[in-house]
């Protein structure tokens, strides 16, 4: 793996910076030289997701956080084997938020916005809900 890729990703969602946000996200080394993606909150690592042809979980996490007084939802998850990032959807009313795939089958979704919920929805019609919770909380 290239320094490159073991960087932190410098994404952006909608005009969203992900570098604007309480989020960042970086890429790692896991067993027998699978990617890994880290997520971190205001630098505390919240998660970490590893490379797999197994069939994890389509929404794995989301948190929501605020940076400067600005409030934001991360969500993220595997992208099932050759297909695209989920259809992901915030809060009760539904609000969709663009689902960007990175290197390794992960996606992750960031929006403006302090929502509750989320849910994601695979190509092939399945649907995975979570509470959203607290960047901090564990």
């Amino acid at each position: 793996m290239s320094d490159t890729e073991l960087s932190t990703l410098d994404l952006e969602f909608r005009g969203l910076p992900l570098l604007d946000s309480p989020w960042s996200v970086r890429f790692a080394q896991g067993t027998r030289g699978r990617r890994a993606l880290e997520i971190y909150n205001n630098g505390l690592l919240l998660d970490v997701m590893v490379e797999s042809t197994l069939a994890p979980h389509l929404l794995r996490g989301a948190r929501r956080g605020s940076r400067e007084g600005r409030h934001s939802v991360l969500a993220w998850g595997h992208v099932p084997l050759a297909e695209a990032p989920p259809r992901v959807f915030l809060g009760r009313t539904g609000t969709e938020v663009e689902a960007i795939a990175a290197a390794g089958g992960f996606w992750l979704a960031l929006a403006e916005g302090d929502a509750d919920r989320v849910t994601a929805h695979g190509a092939d019609g399945a649907a995975e809900h979570l509470r959203v919770r607290a960047g901090w909380s564990r």
